[in-house]
């Protein structure tokens, strides 16, 4: 038996030896749910159990409460593996995203290729990224650097069915605050500039225009429009959540956006202020070199196809792909159909399907880690496509 194919049948019993605790975090991870930024009980069971298993984990990192970096140094040259878990629950309703999986089955992932590493050499190295649905705090991330160390990253997302990774969409929120100047609109309306009426002809026009953007999606409300009848308004304001294909198509909006507030203002007589009332992020860009290996795997060990389909939404995993070559194929739990963050998607994580797309999961990056770590000419194309990729250059 080489090498390769011992280190193979390494990360499958690695996994299945793990299996029993991988479940019991994930109804772990069920039975406690919490929201972004509140994810204490989630991140302590996590840290403590990539401790035990030899990695070095550092708290906190990058001072984001709950985020951790897990690493495991063989000491040797080699190649720098990344994964990602996102361990954050939807208010109410709990995991109904999957984060339960996500956290495990990369959890599993990093810890059965400990071996790999000890013969081929390199690092392997788990973030703990909370906060997903709400801070996106990969973006932060992306933003200082983080991810800078990695070769390629790896991550999962559970899905009705599976899913091969392709593209998200880019998100952005922008509030728009129109000043004018407050007056009696009965006694003297005259000396009032009314910051209404310029927010309304903003969201008249930008309704206008949304309409020819392709594979677009503006939604706006009025988040102040003044309080009493009788005072003309100072100040009004609406918000938006923009998603497009590409960050490119984001700024191209954000133009849009501040033409369109200056010609109000020059109509009304107000000015304006845009800003992000909410935090965005990037575009996931596919590396497809690296998504086949890992599509090939998934499909002999699930013994079903990764459908070619688009998983729609967005993800802070789309700052980390600007970042490195990166994946995030969609791993099915058997409930075709069913839509994220419902509860119907959240008991369907705890279902044997779910329980096996989380083995399937961790052995399948694991090994499609293997496969890069093994062969320097795959490497060199994984990093050839990314080099080369014009969405990475907007």
């Amino acid at each position: 038996m080489d090498q390769k194919e011992r280190l193979k049948q390494h990360i499958m019993a690695a996994v299945e030896e793990q299996f029993a605790a991988l479940k019991e975090i994930k109804q772990f991870l069920y039975e406690n749910p919490e929201v972004g930024g509140e994810e204490e009980k989630a991140s302590a069971i996590l840290i403590d159990y990539l401790r035990k298993n030899g990695f070095q984990v550092i708290a906190d990192f990058h001072d984001i409460p709950w985020c951790f970096r897990a690493c495991y140094d063989s000491g040797k040259p080699g190649l720098t593996v990344g994964m990602t878990a996102e361990y954050d629950a939807l208010p109410e309703i709990g995991h109904g995203c999957g984060h339960n999986i996500i956290a495990t089955a990369p959890a599993g992932a990093a810890v059965a290729l400990k071996e790999v590493a000890d013969e081929l050499g390199g690092k392997v190295v788990l973030y703990g990224t909370p906060a997903e649905e709400c801070f996106v705090r990969k973006c932060d991330l992306a933003r200082e650097g983080a991810f800078d160390e990695l070769d390629f990253c790896l991550n999962v997302h559970p899905s009705g069915t599976n899913l091969k990774s392709g593209t998200t969409t880019a998100l952005d929120a922008w509030q728009v605050d129109f000043y004018g100047k407050a007056s009696h609109a009965g006694a003297a309306p005259e000396e009032g500039i009314n910051a209404l009426d310029a927010a309304v002809h903003f969201y008249e026009l930008i309704g206008f225009e949304k309409q020819y953007l392709k594979d677009t999606n503006i939604y706006g409300v009025f988040a102040d429009g003044g309080v009493k009848c009788s005072v003309i308004p100072d100040h009004a304001a609406v918000k938006y959540l923009v998603r497009a294909p590409k960050v490119k198509d984001i700024k191209a909006i954000r133009d849009l956006f501040e033409r369109t507030a200056e010609a109000c203002c020059r109509l009304v007589g107000t000015t304006y202020k845009i800003w992000n009332n909410e935090p965005g992020n990037m575009d996931v860009v596919t590396n497809y070199t690296l998504a086949a290996v890992f599509e090939d795997i998934y499909e002999e060990l699930s013994g079903e196809p990764m459908l070619d389909d688009r998983f729609g939404g967005s993800t802070d995993v789309g700052d980390v792909s600007h970042c490195v070559p990166t994946i995030m194929p969609c791993i099915g739990i058997g409930c075709p159909g069913t839509m994220l963050h419902t509860a119907e998607f959240r008991e369907a994580t705890m279902t044997e399907a779910g329980d096996r797309a989380m083995k399937w999961g961790a052995q399948a990056m694991a090994l499609t880690a293997l496969q890069v770590m093994s062969d320097p000419d795959l490497m060199r194309r994984i990093r050839d496509e990314f080099a080369m990729n014009p969405d990475l250059r907007d």
